[in-house]
């Protein structure tokens, strides 16, 4: 006499279990993505923005220029003291990003009494989200708009 084990799955109820798993983790991985690429970008534009008050505290201070220049070419930016003189600090940033300086020229430099001596706008484009710096004229700060 053989005993009938009714305790275990049938393959069809496994295959649907599987199925509904790996769509669940896909779904959530994707928008792990996202969110991952939306902390990175505020962090950097955290730090940008620090940079920049930085780089106007050093124009109010010191006698000499300083300069922020970004290098898409290697993704990084740097500030640097009278043009191409000592590196005061080197930033990086993603190599996935687009940075296209538009009608910020370069280098961004503050004047003596702390404005931007060359306003403008840059674009800066993630994986999934195109944002919008403006360094208006008059202001030592720049604000950023999601597209």
């Amino acid at each position: 006499m053989t005993k009938n084990n009714e305790r275990a799955f049938t393959l069809p109820e496994l295959l649907i279990a599987l199925t509904i798993t790996s769509l669940l983790l896909l779904i959530s991985g994707s928008a792990g993505l996202r969110i991952h690429d939306t902390v990175q970008y505020k962090q950097f534009i955290k730090q940008f923005n620090r940079d920049l008050l930085y780089l106007q505290q050093l124009a109010l201070s010191q006698e000499d220029s300083y300069y922020l220049q970004i290098d898409t070419a290697q993704q990084r930016y740097t500030i640097r003291k009278d043009g191409l003189g000592t590196e005061v600090l080197e930033r990086v940033y993603s190599e996935k990003w687009e940075v296209n300086a538009n009608t910020l020229l370069q280098p961004i430099e503050f004047s003596h009494n702390g404005n931007i001596k060359r306003p403008g706008t840059m674009k800066i484009k993630t994986k999934y989200h195109i944002y919008w710096i403006t360094c208006p004229f008059g202001k030592g700060r720049c604000y950023e708009k999601k597209e």
